[in-house]
């Protein structure tokens, strides 16, 4: 887990936040039965940082996660992206195919520090863009968006909870 500069986490989980409410006919507290229906339709963004940048991002630590990415996607919200988590740090390999958004990746090592970042263009997957030393974490948001933040190689990667890879 990643921890702010006093060492504190800093974010804390939603669930211990939600208070208790009475259950539905179908056996469902209202907010279970409404973020049931959303799951069906759209990803959950997670609130992380990069030092003191926030963005919201979908979290792929599952093969099929990885795998699909943001294949098909039209768009992403100014602040928004998608955080790839790798089972082992490695030197990381990332392309387009079938993206047709320009993006940016930040490639992340085990502990969080920014190693760099690359931009990428829509172009079928042909070019591959690799982390330049091992990396546990590539984070794709819109192109611009590191050259828009004051965020350079050692950045820190803030997590609001663990997130291992499957």
């Amino acid at each position: 887990m990643f921890s702010n500069k006093r060492g504190q986490t800093p974010f804390i989980p939603l669930s211990s936040q939600i208070p208790l409410l009475p259950l539905n006919k179908w056996g469902l507290t209202p907010f279970i039965l409404v973020t049931l229906l959303s799951a069906c339709s759209e990803a959950e963004l997670v609130g992380i940082q990069v030092d003191d940048i926030n963005a919201r991002v979908e979290l792929a630590y599952t093969p099929e996660g990885r795998r699909l990415g943001l294949m098909g996607r039209q768009q992403l919200g100014r602040d928004e992206g998608m955080l790839f988590v790798f089972p082992r740090e490695k030197v990381l390999e990332m392309w387009m195919l079938n993206v047709q958004i320009p993006l940016d990746v930040g490639f992340f090592d085990r502990n969080g520090r920014l190693l760099g970042w690359r931009s990428m263009g829509v172009d079928g997957g042909k070019a591959i863009y690799a982390s330049t030393a091992p990396a546990l974490y590539a984070m794709e948001m819109n192109q611009g968006w590191f050259e828009r933040h004051p965020i350079a190689p050692g950045a820190q990667l803030r997590l609001p909870f663990p997130v291992e890879a499957r």
